[in-house]
């Protein structure tokens, strides 16, 4: 599976929670407790989909922590990223993006005010990591103190549904 990347004419609007009967890429913010925690832990996963309801039993399965305290806090249907409108296709589809991909990105920054570790991401598209990681930093907590990347991921290698389309 490949995702298109297409220069978007516009921004979308309306709900990001838009259903459709085709698949298009979903993230997925997870909630839950990890065996000794103290706080509720976090996870962010992308499933291809028609539907958020199907994506469950993947995400059940990749979540890392119990299995009975597993809640998704948040998610949205992935059209448009970093001015792109992003689609899903075969990998045997052709992409007018050339070497583009669609880039998951974890930034971590620190507050003199808050104890925390502070953590915004975001989806970036990219022809490398290291370009997606200088526009992660540039955009994702810059008023932050020791501003960093936790987590760079190419979206396509994390799929958890991602056989849902031929090659």
């Amino acid at each position: 599976m490949v995702f298109t990347v297409f220069q978007a004419a516009f921004i979308m609007r309306g709900s990001f929670h838009k259903e459709t009967t085709m698949p298009q890429l979903h993230l997925f913010y997870l909630g839950g407790s990890a065996g000794q925690s103290n706080i509720e832990v976090h996870d962010v996963q992308f499933a291809v989909c028609d539907t958020w309801q199907e994506a469950i039993p993947a995400l059940k399965a990749a979540w890392f922590g119990d299995a009975d305290k597993i809640h998704i806090d948040g998610w949205q249907v992935i059209n448009w990223a970093d001015g792109y409108g992003i689609q899903v296709a075969p990998k045997a589809a052709t992409s007018v993006s050339g070497s583009l991909k669609l880039y998951f990105v974890n930034v971590g920054g620190y507050c003199p005010e808050a104890l925390p570790e502070a953590h915004e991401f975001g989806l970036f598209v990219a022809e490398t990591a290291a370009e997606a990681k200088q526009k992660a930093l540039a955009a994702l907590l810059p008023h932050h103190h020791a501003q960093h990347k936790d987590n760079l991921k190419d979206v396509d290698n994390v799929l958890l549904l991602n056989e849902r389309l031929p090659d």
